[in-house]
């Protein structure tokens, strides 16, 4: 039996676990996906297996990675593919005018990924010169343009995947971008992976329709309880242990379909147990108790940074003035006051835009001030205000067509099970109390 270390068994990882499943449905479609000529979307709730699944078939380290964030633009996304392609920009003849680059801007393209022929596809002004006996070629082209960034990297790229990771955490504006882009990308033949946090079909087709029949969804979830306990039961094999058949129902009943939340549990129940690689002979683990206690200290460690995001919400943004000298709605506040008193099966299933507005108005101290403009307001702005506030991965998302506001970090759901809301709803901070501001 080969050894291995607990941490390439269980747990949260980048690395491949051991214990990792290969799922018919979901590895299936994103193999039929890879095999395809289309771009590939893969979603979920965080710490539901996307990276591990893109990285099984597609490791980084072969391919183009990108990792978004709040603060990029289109033409950062862009740089980073040339610069990883080896195309370097020169930057000393950019003009850029407000966020974007104006045409202009040069490539230097090394000869042996981008070859000096009188066949390129790239025509206008170029100029070879001599660098340590290697050519360089000059261009002129628009850095914010798919087009003109699809001639520069369809020679370079040969057969790569860009990964686009992260992908919820860029502004609305650069994702409908994306999205229009990822069409002329397409078209080139130059093919990417986009892994988001959302739970709902078609999130990029809403920001652009043509790609509906240019892309392949594959969703992450749900996962199913046999599924779990394969991947228990890899683990065990991997550990040489066996768990109890008690310590199974337990663990399941407190996952609520997290193959993240599992994989703590199990990587703490064995921490406990003093095990950190392969067993000699076989360990039998039966203890509840171990289990009991790894879910208090997993509960411990979510409630620390979901407290703190509640939080954060709640203060919402600070306007400069009330309006008609009435106090502000503070309706982020009262959202979460709200969500932490609705009945938790409503959360497992997603907070109905109406619900949502009744508890609201059931809590707020100018209930006929809640107008559905200003719901729609609050709503269609949570993502933002969690990216203002730094709350990663988001914990909410509001899905407009079904008028859902869902649950896309897969712990929220073991927090809000094992922590003492009234605790949380005592200690959360009223905003006309502070400074007499609100939203």
């Amino acid at each position: 039996m080969r050894k291995v270390k607990l941490d390439q068994v269980f747990g949260v990882s980048t690395e491949q676990l051991s214990s990792y499943l290969v799922r018919e449905k979901v590895d299936g479609l994103f193999l039929s996906a890879l095999n395809s000529n289309k771009q590939i979307v893969v979603y979920g709730s965080s710490k539901q297996g996307k990276t591990a699944l893109v990285t099984k078939y597609t490791p980084y380290d072969q391919n183009i990675k990108v990792s978004c964030s709040p603060k990029a633009d289109i033409e950062d996304i862009y740089k980073s593919i040339l610069r990883q392609l080896g195309i370097e920009i020169s930057t000393s003849k950019v003009a850029k005018s407000g966020s974007r680059y104006n045409i202009g801007a040069v490539a230097k393209i090394k000869a042996i990924l981008f070859p000096i022929s009188g066949e390129s596809s790239v025509k206008s002004d170029i100029s070879a010169t001599t660098e340590k006996s290697e050519e360089v070629v000059s261009v002129e082209f628009n850095l914010s343009l798919a087009q003109d960034i699809s001639e520069l990297i369809k020679v370079a790229v040969k057969g790569k995947f860009i990964i686009l990771e992260d992908f919820h955490y860029l502004s609305s504006e650069v994702q409908k971008q994306l999205a229009f882009d990822l069409r002329t990308f397409q078209e080139m033949g130059i093919r990417f992976i986009v892994l988001g946090v959302w739970r709902e079909k078609n999130r990029l087709a809403q920001y652009n329709g043509d790609l509906l029949d240019r892309i392949i969804e594959v969703p992450v979830e749900p996962w199913l309880k046999e599924e779990f306990l394969e991947v228990i039961h890899k683990g065990e094999a991997a550990l040489n242990i066996k768990f109890s058949y008690e310590v199974y129902d337990e663990l399941l009943a407190n996952a609520f379909d997290s193959i993240g939340v599992v994989q703590e549990l199990l990587r703490s129940v064995c921490e406990q147990s003093r095990i950190s690689e392969t067993q000699k002979e076989t360990k039998a683990i039966n203890d509840q108790e171990l289990l009991k206690k790894a879910i208090r200290r997993k509960s411990a460690e979510y409630a620390a940074r979901h407290v703190r995001a509640l939080e954060m919400i709640a203060e919402g943004r600070k306007p400069t003035s009330t309006k008609n000298g009435l106090e502000p709605l503070c309706l982020p506040y009262y959202s979460v006051k709200a969500i932490l008193t609705i009945e938790f099966d409503s959360i497992l299933r997603g907070i109905r835009r109406e619900l949502l507005e009744a508890e609201i108005k059931k809590l707020h101290h100018r209930p006929a001030d809640v107008r559905p403009g200003d719901m729609s307001n609050l709503l269609h702005n949570f993502a933002l205000l969690q990216l203002e506030k730094d709350i990663r991965p988001p914990i909410f998302d509001y899905n407009r067509d079904s008028r859902v506001l869902k649950i896309i970090d897969s712990t929220f759901y073991f927090f809000m099970r094992n922590v003492n809301k009234t605790v949380i709803l005592d200690n959360l901070i009223n905003p006309l109390e502070t400074n007499g501001n609100g939203h």
